[in-house]
């Protein structure tokens, strides 16, 4: 997921392939020399800053430069690692650091990070965990980092949960300024065929059942205000409701008008793929959050 930093640009490197090789060679790690020597003279170096060996495996899948070559970046001049001591054993030659904000929740979060930076580098903070339900109060990191990389709009690097293609590719969405076409394709025989056999009003399908009370207290007014016209909302996954093996995916496009898509938060342009559930079944989703979801 870190690929995303070959987007930009980074200042300077401050060490030469062949000592990135030997310490491949002597570490017995993947060998990426190859593709690395195409760029000896601009590689630049993200470091995903870790506190522990096993900590630094779930935060980082893929080390070196290949990812960023596999998966077609604009920017493939770039090697990625969580090992501090690959730079002559010095993280200030890094060009950049990515602090994944999942470390500061850990004991020691805070008392773990660099003692020492130079003055080139970039700081950046990483994380997709909503903010009203994750937040981090601490002065030690006040006008640390010089990046944010999230999924709120205003983030140096964003990274949106989903996206909005149209037909010939292009993201539409999320955007600022999104202009939605009108002139959407009627509605065809075989549309009104595959709605024709719902029944339903709303279904809700939920993986943990611990809700907070601002959600508790939304779904008792949709309730209450759907049995006035003799409708219900039924909710899957706790209580007397569960989905089949295969999951709710088929019950929803057969029997529902609509799905009630809670992203569990109401941050700020906080959107998941929970939306998607209700458009891949033929649903109308009903959205809960604090996203400007016409953008």
């Amino acid at each position: 997921m870190y690929v995303a930093l070959a987007f930009y640009s980074f200042h300077t490197a401050y060490t030469t392939v062949s000592q990135i090789g030997k310490y491949q060679e002597n570490n017995k790690l993947r060998n990426y020399g190859a593709v690395i020597e195409r760029f000896e003279k601009d590689l630049k170096y993200i470091l995903v800053w870790s506190t522990n060996s096993e900590q630094a495996e779930s935060l980082l899948q893929y080390e070196g430069q290949e990812t960023f070559i596999e998966r077609d970046c604009p920017e493939i001049n770039c090697y990625i690692t969580t090992n501090k001591t690959i730079l002559n054993d010095d993280y200030e030659n890094f060009d950049a650091i990515v602090f994944n904000m999942s470390i500061f929740w850990q004991p020691g979060g805070f008392s773990n990070l660099p003692e020492h930076r130079a003055k080139r580098q970039k700081y950046v903070f990483y994380g997709i965990q909503p903010s009203d339900s994750h937040p981090i109060c601490n002065l030690r990191i006040d006008n640390f980092f010089n990046w944010t990389w999230t999924y709120k709009f205003y983030s140096d690097i964003y990274s949106p949960f989903i996206e909005v293609k149209n037909l010939v590719g292009n993201v539409v969405a999320p955007n600022r300024n999104v202009i939605w076409k009108n002139d959407l394709r009627t509605s065809t025989k075989s549309d009104v065929v595959r709605v024709s056999t719902k029944t339903k009003a709303i279904a809700w399908v939920l993986d943990n059942c611990r809700t907070n009370t601002y959600t508790t207290f939304g779904i008792q007014k949709l309730r209450k205000a759907l049995k006035e016209f003799n409708l219900t909302i039924d909710v899957y996954g706790c209580g007397n409701l569960n989905c089949p093996k295969e999951g709710c995916s088929e019950t929803i496009q057969r029997e529902y008008y609509f799905y009630l898509a809670y992203d569990g938060s109401i941050a700020e342009d906080y959107v998941t793929t929970e939306v998607l559930k209700a458009y891949h079944n033929e649903a109308v989703p009903i959205v809960v959050g604090g996203a400007d979801y016409t953008r």
